[in-house]
This record gives C-alpha cells, sequence and structure tokens, in this order.
C-alpha cells in the first residue's frame, strides 16, 4: 500500500470508531429516558390545565372613547391658545 492509501485507510477507520461510538453514547443516554417513559406522549397529556384566567382582557371600549375625547378636547384647548402665537409667527414670517 501507498502513503495515500494507508491514509485513507486510516481515516476510515478513525471514522468508523467515532461513528460507532457517537452511536453507542447516543443510545446510552437515550435509551434510559425511553424505558421509563420519559418521552412517552400518554404521560404528557396525563395532567390537563384548567385555564383560570382568560389569556386576552377584553378591552373597555368606554374607557378608551373617554380617554380619546379627553384628549380631543384637550388639542382643542392646546389649539385655541396657540393660535394667535401662530398667527403672529406667520405674520412675521410674510
Amino acid at each position: 500500500m501507498s502513503s495515500p492509501q494507508v491514509k485513507a485507510t486510516v481515516r476510515m477507520v478513525v471514522a468508523s470508531f467515532a461513528a460507532g461510538a457517537g452511536a453507542m453514547a447516543l443510545v446510552g443516554l437515550v435509551a434510559p429516558v425511553a424505558m421509563q417513559g420519559g418521552l412517552s406522549m400518554r404521560d404528557a397529556f396525563a395532567d390537563q390545565m384548567e385555564q383560570q384566567a382568560p389569556l386576552v382582557q377584553p378591552l373597555d371600549v368606554a374607557a378608551i372613547e373617554a380617554q380619546l375625547a379627553d384628549a380631543d378636547r384637550m388639542m382643542a384647548a392646546a389649539r385655541e391658545t396657540t393660535d394667535d402665537n401662530v398667527g403672529r409667527l406667520e405674520a412675521l414670517a410674510n
């Protein structure tokens, strides 16, 4: 065997050994959990949860509309107090 063939053979043997060791480790870690039923769907659905409160609280439409009306009143009041000033600024700009 020449040197490239020896290298290829050594690589194949090492890769085969690593794959076998990885498979054995995976089986050694997963098999005990699976045997105890840790991965069974039957146990996952054994406990039923009861919903205590709705996930999304309903909106209080009346409160939101009252806030919007209050904001509109505040904007109108602010607009009335600044209309004179805006008029003066426009007169100065022209």
